[in-house]
């Protein structure tokens, strides 16, 4: 089924004003929120299509929302669609990877190291919003990318 990522999502968006900003472009079969992105699952690629081309930089909520097709299928463990500066706080970007099944064991600066690997890390942590699963944020897309493609099913801190 098409998937839609939404970005730059405001905290306070719930799953009914998700579902008022897509109403019209087609059957919707799920709304699936994390912290500051989703995903919407659409019936029909083609409702998919008109959303992503009317919606993308629109407002939701007070923020100028991220509407792009999402980057690959639905995945039950490893990595999915992008850590802290010096000094200061974390610089967050849109480059953002899920990582799950993550050992207990790994902190966020641990996570923060090992994916140093792939390129620049503006922002890492780990079993925050949920147990046994990081967020790691990129400077740039080809930094993710390379990310997911060196490090996908590798062991941190197994």
């Amino acid at each position: 089924m098409p998937r839609v990522y939404i970005g730059r999502l405001s905290y306070q968006v719930r799953e009914r004003d998700v579902e008022r900003f897509f109403k019209g472009y087609g059957k919707i079969l799920e709304v699936d929120l994390k912290n500051g992105y989703g995903f919407v699952e659409f019936d029909d690629l083609r409702d998919a299509d008109d959303a992503v081309y009317e919606l993308n930089g629109k407002d939701l909520c007070g923020e100028r929302v991220i509407v792009e097709h999402a980057r690959g299928p639905r995945r039950g463990y490893g990595y999915r669609r992008s850590g802290r500066d010096k000094y200061g706080p974390p610089t967050r970007t849109e480059y953002r990877l899920i990582v799950e099944n993550l050992s207990s064991r790994c902190s966020w600066q641990d996570l923060k190291d090992y994916m140093r690997q792939a390129g620049e890390v503006t922002y890492a942590d780990a079993h925050k919003g949920r147990k046994n699963e990081g967020v790691i944020e990129f400077k740039s897309y080809s930094d993710m990318k390379r990310a997911l493609e060196k490090l996908d099913g590798t062991e941190v801190n197994g």
